[in-house]
């Protein structure tokens, strides 16, 4: 979609599903230390509801949590009363639009918790999500998830309090009644994509307790004590002609032991996955997103299964742009992430729908006159496609190529070569008999579009140009490799140095590129076509002449409306730190997208195609940390100064392993793992000499600007200033991110004493860290809550404490998040092992007359920690030491009333390497009504 086009275009695998066998293997086995710090770090992101989702059925991105195994996909919204699970499948393409369908749903009915109160988690490092709903003294707890090795989706129920009747009514994709079977206590439903297939089968049970079925529903009463699991097989007619019977058995003989077994296979997938690559950055809301963006990849991307369209597996209604694979940089944007990022895995998929079209590519190229291969804008599976139209681009084989090029650049795999190789020869084949020749032996593209439906005459397109010298290099490149078509080499050798040079034209007095030479000048729509031949093109870059970057920069800088245009994003903060330009700015721009445009499921959305935007933060923050693209290997090439970073075992051209860590303004090692052999060239971040490890053992020193490396495939490389010891690059490898200086703090306590540090503030709500909703005085002519310092009233020691207190006034949401202590001018440090600790006492009608007789409100209080990036403690998924919750809303009812009550919270598990900006007390129950009020002392964080 180079273009916002109307979305009335909307309108328009041998593997069975009973065990995804190889296609859901776990990642291999991952470096420890890498494995470790990856896991300490992705443990602490969560997307939080504290309201149910409801943007679904729309056609785009849906807004509530994502689950998925790389072939189904779960999404879910709406209250505990009417919870519906919508189910997608990367198969389920109909046979007669060849646009995607919706699978099914299966709603989840709790009707004696209506008007509960709603917490959902989204859990991307267990690929989960935990459901709490709460009234009166009744609390339902529901976890979800698609098994990562089998083709089963699971809700698993507890209930404490009452006894709850539940339903569990299974659809089809529009919301209506398949048709339905039952195999002993299986419910089953078949659907299909429209009339002309595929079809699959949803078989159902719950697990635990007596289970009725009548018609597409299963009914179930939840009793405390019990554990209650729904599991869901679905596999389709491409799956397996068995279909019907593979689904079926899935889950007809499925004990707890079973589905206990099934969920540790899960999480210990999901734990391979992540332990593959780690980042660690001051910045934590860019920093989640590149994680969560890594794990909508992970969840809808897998070997041996239909690559995810536009869409991914979130399949919710009829799908705009049919869901299809669009060529022209929406199907490619999501997968460049999985290279640097070292998830080489999940590009298997990207392939085959890709091969599947040379033969029509082929057809559709004799019918223009030419030869080779000619791909439209909207591919479906299996050489098919719901739009042919050409929209005037030629570019859009060279573009899907450029996975392709990318993939042998970064693996060195010849394997992999072998298979592509015979269809980027074709795409070339288009190319070398399409180019028009000038005088000076200079190749020009003609009559190609860089915008949709831009008109003729269209001349020199920077994108074509840019992804030409990509194919044309990479191909010869991968040729000699596979000592395949030497002479044909030759011809794509000379074109690739005899292309047109890109464009340029005057803008606000500065130089920039232009869209072509002629035809489309320099466009600020929203698109960034004008600076894709830096990326993806890959053809500008730190090492090009001093004018090309400048231009390049400039470029950026005019392009005031990609930041957050509608189709720029996935690849425009690549490009600018691909060119170097100011790494503040870009970063501003990165938490904005995190913060501003994505969905609590942490899915950037913007008027473009859907999961593209995994591409955002995990191209552009790659780009900043490392670059390899212009034949060196550069640590932290467009990172601000004096600004710490840290990662492990991202991905660089040539198979190269790199690990680096930046304490403040300086680089501590680098250490690189040869896969392939080769020669590593390092751009030197020390400037002089160096020490080297090889495999453990010294090798000396080098020294210079650039340094060669001759290496063996599995071979290990340390490199850091000379003299470092090998034992201090380890010791730096295991830690967790440096912060290299700055006014930090190390430690806080206060006991609310006189001469203790005063509050900085009283009764003053925190408007951006959580603010105030459904909340009064509590008396007295009070006008809002307070939260205050007293002397000689009810205190754990000494005589001071902080009195809370307010009037919940009812509604969905009621809470109050007051700020007490400003930390901002030297924030406290966590690192990998603080403790909050703070005693409180919450007050009942016994000991306050503001509190109503029988209410424990007044324990949904909890101390709230406000991080420098803007997060909170409470949104962490950190608990305390009985294993509650750090949300106040998860302390409710759990804290013991008109006593002091001691509370722990570990602050490292969820929250290492964060720094405090403010202290808060937060009172939060939804739906709650009267008075609460309480006290807390002796607060300390150490």
């Amino acid at each position: 979609m180079r273009r916002s086009r109307l979305i009335a275009a909307a309108a328009a695998s041998a593997l069975a599903a009973a065990a995804l066998t190889n296609a859901c293997a776990p990642p291999a086995s991952a470096d420890t230390v890498t494995a470790s710090q990856a896991w300490r770090v992705v443990q602490q992101y969560q997307g939080v509801w504290t309201a149910p989702p409801s943007h679904f059925g729309t056609g785009d991105t849906p807004d509530g949590p994502l689950l998925g195994n790389g072939d189904i996909g779960v999404t879910a919204g709406g209250p505990i009363t009417n919870q519906t699970f919508y189910l997608g499948k990367n198969d389920f393409f109909s046979l007669g639009s060849h646009a995607i369908k919706p699978l099914g749903r299966i709603v989840l009915a709790v009707p004696g918790l209506s008007g509960a109160s709603y917490r959902m988690v989204q859990d991307i490092a267990r690929g989960q999500a935990q459901g709490t709903y709460t009234l009166g003294g009744t609390t339902l707890t529901a976890t979800s998830w698609v098994s990562a090795t089998s083709g089963v989706f699971v809700t698993s129920l507890s209930v404490t309090g009452s006894s709850q009747a539940a339903t569990f009514t299974v659809q089809n994709g529009s919301g209506g009644t398949p048709t339905v079977s039952t195999s002993g206590s299986v419910l089953n439903a078949d659907v299909s994509a429209d009339g002309s297939g595929p079809q699959a089968r949803v078989a159902s049970r719950v697990i635990g307790g007596s289970q009725s079925v009548s018609g597409n529903r299963i009914s179930v009463t939840l009793n405390p004590g019990t554990t209650y699991t729904f599991v869901a097989g679905i596999v389709s007619s491409i799956d397996n002609s068995g279909y019907q019977g593979a689904a079926t058995g899935l889950v007809s003989a499925l004990t707890q032991a079973g589905a206990d077994d099934l969920a540790a296979a899960h999480r210990s997938w999901w734990q391979g996955f992540w332990q593959q690559s780690y980042v660690e950055i001051p910045d934590k809301a860019v920093e989640k997103q590149w994680y969560g963006s890594l794990y909508i990849l992970g969840s809808t991307s897998r070997a041996g299964k239909y690559a995810p369209g536009l869409w991914g597996s979130w399949i919710t209604g009829s799908m705009n742009w049919n869901g299809d694979y669009h060529t022209n940089y929406n199907y490619q944007a999501p997968f460049y992430a999985a290279l640097s990022s070292n998830h080489i895995p999940l590009l298997e998929p990207y392939d085959q729908p890709v091969l599947d079209w040379q033969t029509p590519g082929q057809a559709l190229a004799a019918q223009q006159g030419f030869t080779g291969v000619l791909y439209p804008v909207g591919l479906s599976p299996k050489g098919t496609s719901a739009d042919m139209n050409l929209h005037n681009q030629k570019s859009n084989a060279a573009n899907l190529a450029s996975v392709m090029i990318m993939r042998w650049l970064y693996t060195r795999d010849t394997a992999y070569a072998q298979r592509v190789y015979p269809w980027l020869k074709q795409v070339a084949l288009f190319w070398q008999n399409y180019l028009t020749v000038d005088g000076s032996g200079t190749y020009h593209v003609t009559n190609d579009a860089p915008q949709e439906d831009n008109p003729y005459p269209q001349t020199d397109s920077s994108l074509t140009l840019g992804l030409l010298h990509l194919l044309m290099g990479g191909l010869a490149d991968m040729s000699a490799a596979l000592g395949q078509d030497s002479g044909t080499r030759a011809t794509w050798t000379n074109i690739d140095a005899h292309l047109a040079p890109f464009a340029t034209t005057t803008v606000n007095g500065q130089t920039v590129f232009r869209e072509t030479s002629t035809g489309a000048g320099f466009v600020n729509d929203g698109n960034d076509i004008v600076i894709q031949h830096v990326y993806p093109g890959l053809q500008v870059g730190l090492n090009s002449s001093a004018t090309l970057q400048q231009t390049a920069r400039n470029t950026i800088g005019q392009l005031s409306n990609a930041w957050h245009g509608g189709n720029a994003p996935p690849t425009f903060y690549a490009a600018a730190a691909a060119v170097g330009y100011d790494p503040g700015t870009i970063l501003a721009g990165l938490r904005a997208e995190a913060t501003q445009y994505a969905y609590p499921n942490m899915a950037i959305h913007h008027s473009g195609g859907g999961i593209e935007g995994v591409n955002v933060v995990a191209g552009g923050l790659g780009e900043m940390l490392l670059q390899s693209f212009q034949g060196d290997i550069k640590v932290f090439p467009a990172w601000p100064s004096g600004t710490s970073a840290k990662f492990g075992d991202l991905l660089a051209r040539g198979g190269f392993l790199v690990s680096a860590s930046r304490a403040g303004g300086t680089v501590q090692y680098i250490r690189i793992v040869s896969q392939k052999g080769g020669t590593a060239t390092v751009t030197n971040p020390w400037g002089g000499s160096v020490q080297v490890y090889r495999n453990g053992a010294s090798a000396g020193t080098v020294s210079g600007a650039r340094l060669t490396l001759a290496t063996s495939a599995g071979e290990t490389i340390a490199l850091a200033p000379a003299g470092t010891a090998l034992a201090t690059i380890n010791a730096q490898l295991a830690q967790p991110m440096q912060t290299g200086g700055g006014s930090t703090s190390s430690s806080f306590a206060s006991g609310f004493e006189a001469s203790g540090p005063a509050l900085s503030w009283s009764d003053t709500v925190d408007s951006s860290g959580g603010g105030l909703a459904g909340v009064g005085g509590l008396c007295c002519g009070l006008s809002g809550p307070e939260a205050g310092a007293r002397t000689g009233e009810t205190f754990h020691a000494g005589t001071g404490s902080l009195m809370y207190s307010g009037a919940a006034q009812g509604g969905s949401a009621v809470h109050a998040y007051l700020k007490v202590y400003d930390l901002g001018g030297a924030p406290l440090a966590i690192g990998s092992g603080k403790t909050l600790s703070y005693w409180i006492y919450p007050q009942s009608s016994a000991t306050t007359p503001y509190v109503p007789a029988g209410a424990t409100t007044s324990t949904c209080v909890a101390i709230d920690l406000i991080f420098t990036d803007g997060t909170a403690l409470r949104d962490s998924g950190s608990t305390d030491q009985t294993g509650d919750g750090a949300h106040p809303s998860a302390q409710c009812g759990h804290l013991t009333l008109d006593a002091w009550n001691q509370v722990t919270v570990n602050l490292g598990t969820r929250n290492a390497n964060k720094q405090i900006n403010r202290i808060l007390v937060g009172f939060d129950a939804p739906n709650a009504t009267g008075g609460y009020r309480g006290y807390v002392d002796d607060l300390n964080i150490s």
